[in-house]
């Protein structure tokens, strides 16, 4: 039986930089707590259609050096066609000479024989995030990651990716602002034997805390698939199904990890 879903759509909308009046490219909007998001284009625009069962949730738009705005969806078609975010004053992390006494470490799984596949959705994949969390007992320096897919079919051609860190406080996940983003180019061709690897220009230094490091999807795509394969029961894998979700936690463990130097 076919259901058909009424749905307030949120026609398009631009959000720009207050001080440059540039777009904001990749910002996150969605739903808050709702699998349901996106992230603007390149000129910063965005589209969303919302079922109508979201009328009295609020939709949350943020970029990483803004300060962000919330909207409460049933009000959201008198909102100006420009949305404009002003910037955030952040400090950056400090810059610590990394010593001589550290220990190479690997969060996540490189390999697993799982029969179990996480298949990331391409027609609204822009949002989407695996994440494994990450526990640093001292301090650290993470310097890459790697993941590995599923070759057979039509395996995703291309893909940019962000790479984010969320810090624990107040049992709460946070993205960490202080931390530069950092952006990178997915090719097929650059797999070798389904794996891919890929150094950070700079290593990110996380003090003693919990923190979540994830790998951010920021295109859709069609006719292809990213699929991993994963291994029951793990549970080190944490998804985010949309721009401004909450994380679940998946019971196993997906082919995902990072590299980092621990001090000793």
């Amino acid at each position: 039986m076919a259901v058909l879903f009424h749905t307030t759509p949120l026609f398009g909308r631009v959000v720009i930089s207050e001080s440059t009046r540039e777009p904001i490219v990749f910002a996150s909007v969605g739903i808050i707590n709702r699998n349901l998001g996106t992230l603007t284009d390149s000129l910063g625009r965005f589209t969303l259609s919302v079922p109508a069962d979201y009328i009295n949730d609020t939709l949350k738009i943020s970029s990483v050096g803004y300060r962000p705005k919330v909207f409460a969806v049933k009000d959201f078609r008198n909102v100006p066609d420009t949305i404009v975010l002003a910037d955030d004053i952040i400090s950056l992390s400090e810059v610590v000479v990394k010593p001589q006494r550290i220990e190479h470490k690997t969060a996540g799984r490189k390999s697993a024989g799982g029969f179990i596949y996480i298949d990331v959705e391409g027609y609204k994949a822009a949002g989407q995030g695996l994440a494994i969390p990450l526990n640093i007992d001292k301090r650290a320096w993470i310097k890459a990651l790697g993941f590995t897919i599923v070759t057979e079919g039509r395996p995703l051609s291309r893909m940019k990716f962000r790479v984010n860190f969320y810090e624990k406080v107040n049992g709460i996940y946070n993205i960490m602002a202080s931390i530069k983003q950092i952006y990178f180019d997915y090719d097929k061709h650059a797999l070798s034997n389904g794996h891919f690897h890929f150094y950070f220009p700079e290593e990110i230094m996380l003090d003693k805390g919990e923190y979540y490091a994830e790998l951010e999807f920021l295109e859709n795509f069609k006719d292809e698939f990213f699929i991993m394969r994963s291994k029951p029961l793990s549970g080190k894998t944490r998804y985010r199904y949309a721009s401004q979700s909450a994380w679940e936690t998946l019971p196993f463990g997906s082919t995902l990890y990072f590299e980092y130097d621990n001090l000793k």
